[in-house]
């Protein structure tokens, strides 16, 4: 179920971004961009609706011991399944495709959130830092992501 926040703090729309909302909109607010978002998350649920419904054979990716399978919005890890929301899975396959090579946020907050970045906007960042949390300890000790500074974020692999 898609989540939008309408609030005025700023620490509420990064305790919510954290627990899992899909967008906030500052108050006060305009009606026409309310709609919008509204509008997008709905575009974005409805690719996950199709993808899990059809599973028509969209390439699950590999990235070491982590499955990512589109068609059932499924990520997990050594076999166990990850409990992760849809603008993470989302979020985690598209940096998945594009492993090794830095996305940046702009293109991130436009193809996972169906919005363009704004200045403060931090929604992306949340949900990187929601799959740093969420996503177990490589075996290599390495980290899944790199941040570049001004550029975008990274996934890395350990080969």
């Amino acid at each position: 179920t898609p989540v939008i926040m309408l609030t005025g703090s700023e620490l509420d729309r990064v305790l919510g971004l954290e627990l899992g909302a899909d967008d906030y909109l500052p108050k006060p607010f305009n009606d026409r961009e309310l709609v919008a978002r509204i509008r997008a998350i709905l575009r974005r649920s409805h690719w996950s609706e199709q993808q899990q419904s059809s599973d028509n054979g969209s390439p699950t990716l590999e990235v070491d011991a982590l499955s990512l399978n589109p068609g059932r919005q499924e990520a997990s890890f050594d076999g166990q399944t990850l409990e992760l929301t849809g603008t993470e899975f989302t979020l985690l396959y598209l940096l998945a495709q594009h492993l090794g090579q830095v996305v940046s946020r702009e293109h991130l907050s436009q193809e996972v959130l169906g919005k363009r970045l704004t200045p403060f906007d931090r929604a992306i960042d949340m949900h990187i830092s929601n799959l740093r949390r969420k996503l177990p300890e490589r075996k290599d000790g390495h980290p899944w992501f790199k941040t570049l500074r001004g550029r975008g974020y990274l996934m890395v692999s350990a080969s």
